[in-house]
């Protein structure tokens, strides 16, 4: 096994999905690395995001001369350096269940992301006894979305999810990192849930690996300025 020198380059704590998940794969792997904060709205950003990243696009795992690109290579590519960490599950059924519940967070869900940006700050306020994130879910596509992602949830439970709060039972593997951000939209804009996916969620955005990211955000909002984090986007 290696892993020594590995660089992860990522993205804001409280808005960056994609660096939190390629953040979780690192920690499931168990191997040593360091992350590198690029921030995106700073008037060089676009130059340093150049120099880093061949798609332009963030995370980047840097390791051994090369450059891993997007969260899914990274995972697979820390489990082929560490397997039978807490990547994907050991057994053959499970990591292929795994994998696509991975990839199907993945390729799919963007009227849903592009309607309630991850904010991990942010709280979505009720007017006058109105919820105020109305119209973001009543926007095309996002109402049947937000029900498929309850039903993944609960189809990988119901086959995988024995033994404990996770899709695969008690161990919180690279599939709940990948889910993570969307439980924390969930809360950020009070969407309400059946009470199973809503059990689920909090287990996610209990386990101490998403707590101590979401501990990190909160910090780097406080530095930057909380009002401003929170009023984005």
């Amino acid at each position: 096994m290696t892993g020594g020198g590995m660089r992860l380059v990522i993205g804001a704590k409280w808005s960056s999905t994609w660096t939190m998940r390629g953040w979780l794969a690192c920690r499931l792997s168990g191997l040593p690395f360091e992350a590198e904060t690029l921030f995106l709205s700073r008037p060089d950003s676009k130059a340093r995001l150049a120099e880093v990243s061949p798609t332009g696009l963030i995370p980047v795992l840097f390791h051994d001369g090369l450059a891993i690109t997007d969260t899914l290579a990274i995972a697979e590519y820390l489990w082929e350096l560490a397997p039978g960490c807490d990547i994907w599950p050991a057994e053959r059924g499970a990591r292929a269940a795994a994998r696509s519940s991975a990839a199907e967070m993945h390729a799919h869900f963007a009227e849903l992301r592009a309607a309630l940006p991850m904010n991990l700050v942010k709280r979505w306020p009720i007017r006058d006894g109105i919820p105020s994130n109305a119209k973001l879910l009543g926007r095309p596509g996002v109402e049947g979305q937000v029900a498929r992602v309850q039903e993944s949830w609960r189809g990988t439970r119901a086959r995988w999810g024995a033994g404990g709060p996770f899709l695969f039972g008690a161990r919180f593997g690279f599939a709940d990192a990948m889910w993570a951000p969307m439980a924390s939209r969930f809360r950020t804009y009070s969407v309400p849930l059946a009470p199973d996916a809503q059990a689920y969620a909090d287990a996610v955005l209990g386990h101490p690996l998403v707590r101590e990211w979401v501990e990190g955000a909160e910090a780097q909002a406080r530095e930057i300025g909380w009002e401003a984090c929170a009023a984005w986007p």
